[in-house]
């Protein structure tokens, strides 16, 4: 059972042919992770399944239709759709207030959806990280990354240009060590590999 978990040229095509006891093993081994986020995010064990059914529904298809490229571990692909697949139920119920509209702009929840979580959640990494930095460069980095010019920063800041460029790079730099140190952050850069 081992084998087909690591390995998607196995699994892909035990799915594309029927296989059973390939099917059964995706199942056993990815189904409780789906269960988990779903059960934390307002659903139950019924949704688990469904969700992870509609799921395995759209990857059979593309599997069939040989549209299925990825670049990760079937299984976080898997967890990426139903993770769109749940958020999308959620907001179409009104139970999801704060939905992130990145993912409103999918066709198909296939196509972007795995880079869409990636980034997202690489997102929130930073942002928690960001809180972490002293109010300054907290400042100097939400306006940098809003678009200022280091000129722009400096002169509302009122500091020489000179100043503000070394500044927001050893923010930026302090920014990154805490960011690459947190565990997630070796796993989205496993997922986006």
């Amino acid at each position: 059972m081992k084998f087909y978990e690591n390995n998607n040229d196995s699994i892909i095509e035990g799915i594309k042919n029927g296989d059973h006891v390939i099917i059964k093993a995706f199942y056993k081994t990815h189904l409780p992770r789906i269960t988990r986020y779903i059960l934390k995010n307002s659903g139950n064990l019924d949704d688990a399944r469904d969700i992870f059914q509609d799921a395995l529904v759209i990857v059979f298809k593309k599997i069939k239709n040989n549209r299925l490229h990825i670049d990760c571990a079937l299984g976080t692909y898997v967890y990426g759709i139903c993770k769109y697949l749940w958020l999308n139920r959620l907001k179409s119920m009104g139970k999801m207030e704060a939905f992130d509209a990145d993912f409103l702009k999918l066709q198909d929840p296939t196509d972007d959806a795995l880079d869409i979580i990636v980034k997202s959640e690489r997102k929130s990494l930073v942002h928690k990280y960001l809180l972490k930095l002293g109010e300054g460069c907290q400042e100097i980095l939400l306006m940098f990354f809003g678009g200022y010019s280091l000129k722009e920063i400096a002169k509302q800041k009122d500091l020489s240009e000179g100043y503000t460029r070394k500044r927001k790079f050893l923010c930026q730099k302090k920014l990154i060590e805490l960011t690459e140190k947190d565990p997630r952050f070796k796993e989205f850069r496993e997922v986006l590999l």
